[in-house]
């Protein structure tokens, strides 16, 4: 793995997303992984700056609500399909994914949250700012459509700490 600037792959982790990458957190109560859709990349309070969402309804909510960490691990190459549409459509609740799609979590130095190794691509981040949504404050339209059943999202705002790649 060779470490690179997350100004390198913003462009390719906004054009991965749409296809799934897997939200990785580890805390006092378990570990879990699931796939994601959505995020945000940016700069804020001069970090550089990942968002991630997870409904309330979400086994990893459980866990994320006290972890300091996440890591969101990308598959560029095809390598993660399987484990992509698998951890889609199975939940921490039911199954260890790890086992049922043979994941191997990967730890780097000082952050409790591994990243999944099968992955190409790997966006290491510490939790520095959540927030729940507040549905009063969501245009009706978005409210319409991603929230006819109440089921909102809590923001995580991760501080970028260190992005990965295969060589």
């Amino acid at each position: 793995m060779k470490e690179l600037h997350i100004s390198e792959v913003s462009e390719e982790i906004i054009n991965e997303l749409p296809g799934g990458a897997l939200l990785t957190v580890k805390s006092k109560n378990g570990l879990n992984t699931m796939v994601i859709g959505w995020a945000t990349l940016g700069r804020v309070w001069n970090k550089p700056i990942l968002t991630v969402m997870v409904r309330f309804s979400r086994f990893t909510h459980d866990i994320i609500k006290d972890a300091d960490s996440f890591t969101v691990s990308f598959s560029t190459k095809g390598k993660l399909k399987g484990a992509i549409a698998g951890c889609g459509s199975k939940s921490g609740r039911d199954i260890d994914k790890f086992k049922e799609f043979n994941l191997t979590p990967s730890y780097v130095e000082n952050i409790e949250s591994p990243y999944i190794a099968e992955g190409d691509l790997h966006i290491i981040c510490k939790i520095v700012y959540k927030n729940t949504m507040e549905p009063e404050l969501l245009s009706d339209e978005i409210k319409e459509r991603w929230y006819s059943d109440n089921d909102y999202h809590t923001i995580y705002y991760g501080e970028v700490i260190k992005v990965l790649a295969d060589e």
